[in-house]
């Protein structure tokens, strides 16, 4: 699941809520009663490559012609639509407190657009779709790239518009940014445009490892503290390992079959040698207050990864929201960041020193 972090309060992610019950079926009742106004009188001329079939996680979607009022309900769907030139009615709050929800990576891709923000300030590690709001923008597409989708909530979404849910064959959060970004191309009629910015960035990515080849084989693995005496690993199904994978590093083998199919797990303090590694990066930028209780953590100073300098606190907020962000839009700007921290610790495995 994504990174809860806006209110210091909620200390741990929670899982994927489903719709049951009288709320299911009320905003059922209410969306079918919705579908009975009168269509148009004459449809618009579809656009070149329209109508279009699209298959996601949640099946197969077609959309009759080319969107004009697109609502994104994934916690960062809003950067892969901007970066293919399409600016949505509505985008779904993570964190940050930006205007429009929208990171400085994106604001010029936003332009002067305004679109609705759902769930501000609202965000607990599920999704909780606004049926009523999203109804009430009449978009003729919704996408839900990087978020969760029940049946249940793909039935209701789809009552309201077609509705494009998560990438096929990847796990709940998993699926790469690539894949993301690809699927987003495919629902816009701009696949062409999406390749054009996945090979740009997959040519950046080469370009940096090839430029490090010390980075090749190493072992790495990305840590955050989400709640007192427990350090969340991170998978390596999930954006923040992959990053690191495809400069190089190895995502040992073990945290992924201690996180299974889900993006992380959370390990106590008594844990902590499943984290002594060749390279420990902490993404703390979100909550640099961390830092303090992890370095008094009884067997993090016995760690040889922590007596040879090796582990690495990410804080700057940027370089950090980039990272957990993931995205074809935040990529370009944690890249060079990631790396020189990269080059600087993996030198010191290196000459053992």
């Amino acid at each position: 699941m994504p990174l809860a972090v806006p209110d210091p309060a909620v200390g741990r992610l929670t899982r994927r809520r489903l719709l049951t019950g009288a709320g299911a079926m009320g905003a059922l009742g209410l969306l079918s009663a919705c579908g009975t106004d009168p269509a148009p009188a004459a449809a618009p001329a579809a656009a070149p490559g329209f109508p279009l079939r699209v298959e996601h996680r949640a099946g197969v979607t077609e959309i009759p012609r080319e969107p004009q009022r697109v609502v994104t309900v994934g916690f960062s769907d809003q950067d892969p639509l901007l970066a293919l030139g399409v600016r949505p009615v509505a985008v779904t709050d993570w964190y940050g407190d930006h205007p429009h929800a929208t990171w400085p990576w994106a604001q010029d891709e936003l332009g002067d657009a305004q679109p609705v923000v759902l769930n501000r300030g609202a965000f607990t590690g599920t999704p909780d779709y606004r049926y009523e709001e999203i109804a009430a923008l009449t978009p003729d597409l919704i996408i839900g790239l990087y978020t969760g989708m029940d049946p249940t909530q793909y039935e209701t979404l789809s009552r309201i518009a077609p509705t494009v849910g998560p990438p096929a064959g990847f796990p709940e959060f998993g699926a790469p940014w690539q894949e993301y970004t690809l699927l987003a191309g495919r629902a816009l009629g701009r696949e062409d445009r999406a390749e054009q910015l996945i090979a740009g960035i997959d040519d950046r990515l080469a370009a940096a490892r090839a430029a490090h080849p010390q980075f090749e084989g190493r072992s790495a693995v990305v840590a955050e503290r989400l709640e007192p005496g427990l350090t969340f690993v991170r998978s390596p199904n999930d954006q923040r390992s992959q990053l690191l994978a495809a400069l190089g590093f190895v995502i040992p083998e073990e945290i992924g079959q201690l996180a299974g199919d889900q993006d992380g797990a959370s390990i106590s303090d008594e844990q902590m040698g499943l984290l002594d590694r060749d390279v420990l990066l902490w993404n703390t930028g979100f909550n640099p207050e961390v830092r303090p209780e992890i370095e008094a953590a009884p067997l993090y100073a016995q760690l040889e990864v922590v007596r040879a300098g090796r582990s690495v606190f990410v804080e700057d907020p940027m370089v950090s929201a980039a990272w957990t962000w993931g995205t074809v839009l935040s990529l370009p700007s944690v890249i060079d960041a990631l790396v020189t921290q990269l080059a600087a610790v993996v030198s010191r495995a290196s000459t053992g020193t």
